[in-house]
């Protein structure tokens, strides 16, 4: 298939992800409810579903399992009509208890629904796509995906800060996009798709599990992978428990408009995307995903540290370099979330790498966010007005896997060298 023209299918569905993009769902929870549910119930369901692009993911076995041996295209495309439906529904909440629970039963189930098409996509890239060229061209997919994201998530964040039904519309117009993506995928195709089918039923038939036992076989039997997912693990949850806190704090402590949450948590992170996502492709076509972690993660270290440090010492005008340096992560961790478990993977085993790959993530944005939640109103009840420096647990976790991906790149080398 033409990448213009799937470029263009993936832009629709991305419109229509951008409203339920993390940081952006998070500022749209505290706007609609911050002032009619009590505030720790708030902030638990805006660590909720600010991590739901990770926890979600705790469904990547199931589909993983289910996507063995069966046409990808086929298999994906009812799950982009069901996230969409989802959206739409969104339109029509009231307010109140009601209306949040309402929300968080609607927006998990459209984040599980694209944690089935994320688990599956990444197969199809990789079997369409030789290894060094894989990176720039999903990169290229991924900028206007970008774009999509950051273009409906300010006008979203705008319609919010205007407190009338706007927001309504763009929910609605949003799941049209994603409808229209969701037509166009038909046209898809996968490059010697009965090959993969063929060597992904041939592991099924060798005993190739994806139930919690199949994790640990892996686990157990891939050294290299143990320690990357344990760095992951470290760096993963410092990032997502340091988004939910960042929406709270620019919310209580620096009292930005909504416009400005969404630019500072979503938008101006994923404008800067583009501009990042092909250097670090190159990169990441050239080396072993260690060595691409092991500089993406000291970028993701100053990026958390700026972020802190501007709400810590009340200067909002830190938010935005810090944000800027966070789209730089984020570009190198998009690449490397999709294709980086490949570069361990024997052929017809991307799949069941991938459900452990998401499936860890999954554990991680399951717990971290609301533990950071919980810390900042346990410090904000001891000590008022402190709850903000509940920052520095996120900041820790993300310097710790940092230095993990360091040690990994080291002790990488000197194998070589032995060698």
């Amino acid at each position: 298939m033409d990448l213009g023209f799937e470029r263009r299918a993936w832009t629709l569905i991305y419109l229509c992800l951008g409203v339920i993009e993390g940081s952006t769902a998070a500022v749209m929870v505290r706007s609609l409810f911050g002032t009619t549910v009590h505030g720790i119930t708030v902030d638990l369901v805006v660590a909720l579903v600010s991590s739901a692009p990770a926890w979600s993911n705790l469904a990547s076995l199931v589909y993983a399992r289910r996507a063995q041996g069966h046409p990808k295209v086929q298999f994906l495309q009812p799950l982009l009509f069901a996230m969409a439906a989802c959206v739409a529904a969104l339109a029509l909440l009231p307010g109140g208890g009601v209306g949040l629970a309402g929300f968080l039963l609607l927006y998990c189930a459209a984040r599980l629904l694209w944690a089935g098409v994320d688990t599956v996509r990444s197969v199809i890239w990789s079997v369409n796509y030789p290894r060094h060229l894989r990176a720039r061209i999903t990169g290229r997919i991924m900028i206007n995906g970008s774009l999509a994201l950051a273009a409906s998530g300010l006008l979203l964040g705008w319609l919010l800060e205007q407190q009338g039904p706007g927001y309504r519309l763009a929910l609605a117009a949003a799941a049209a996009c994603g409808i229209a993506g969701a037509v166009i995928f038909r046209h898809f195709r996968v490059r010697r798709e009965q090959q993969l089918l063929e060597a992904e039923r041939a592991r099924l038939e060798e005993g190739a599990s994806f139930d919690l036992a199949g994790i640990r076989e892996l686990l157990v039997k891939d050294a290299g992978f143990r320690h990357y997912m344990f760095a992951m693990s470290l760096f993963g949850a410092g990032l997502l428990s340091l988004t939910p806190l960042m929406v709270v704090c620019l919310d209580d402590v620096l009292r930005v408009s909504e416009l400005t949450q969404v630019a500072a948590a979503t938008a101006v992170p994923i404008l800067v995307m583009p501009f990042a996502i092909q250097p670090w492709a190159r990169f990441l076509d050239r080396h072993h995903v260690i060595v691409f972690r092991s500089v993406h993660g000291w970028i993701a270290v100053a990026a958390a540290v700026l972020l802190a440090a501007a709400v810590l010492t009340r200067v909002p005008l830190l938010l935005w370099p810090g944000a800027a340096l966070l789209g730089v992560s984020y570009a190198a961790g998009s690449l490397g979330w999709s294709l980086g478990h490949n570069d361990f993977a024997p052929r017809g085993e991307e799949t069941r790498y991938m459900a452990l790959h998401v499936t860890l993530t999954g554990l991680r944005g399951l717990l971290a966010p609301p533990i950071a939640i919980v810390a900042y109103h346990l410090i904000e009840r001891v000590s008022p007005g402190a709850g903000s420096w509940a920052l520095a647990l996120p900041v820790a976790l993300v310097v710790a896997g940092a230095w993990q991906f360091s040690l990994m790149r080291r002790s990488r080398g000197d194998a070589a060298r032995r060698a």
